[in-house]
């Protein structure tokens, strides 16, 4: 009789407690941090690219309309990613989240005003 008593009260007493763990690492886990795109920018890219993407090394520039390896978001997240071989541009797939990368890709992709007036053509429809 006193071993069910002693069961009982344990989970009385343990089992509040691993719930409001659960739903504390749950409340936790459904609001993540906001990415910060521009101290990252100024962390990890900063000092090559310059503050505004703006260097003065062509190949290292973000706003002159020349796009080494493809101005797509999905191309500069690959550089950013992987890093380019046979250059100073290392990988980041180790130091940064994906979604990291991906804050840090539409912020280097803005500083080139050329491409918000290049606008992918519209899609015509598919006529039966």
């Amino acid at each position: 009789m006193r071993a069910l008593v002693g069961i009982a009260l344990v989970s009385l007493v343990a089992f509040p407690v691993l719930g409001a763990r659960g739903s504390a690492a749950s409340a936790v886990q459904e609001k993540p941090a906001k990415i910060d795109a521009a101290e990252l920018y100024k962390t990890n890219c900063l000092a090559c690219h310059g503050p505004d993407g703006d260097s003065p090394l062509e190949p290292l520039s973000f706003i002159d309309d020349t796009w080494k390896h493809g101005s797509r978001l999905q191309d500069i997240v690959k550089v950013v990613t992987d890093g380019v071989d046979s250059t100073p541009m290392l990988p980041f797939k180790e130091k940064l989240t994906k979604e990291e990368i991906v804050a840090i890709a539409k912020l280097v992709r803005s500083f080139d005003k050329s491409l918000a007036a290049k606008k992918p053509a519209a899609k015509k429809p598919v006529k039966n």
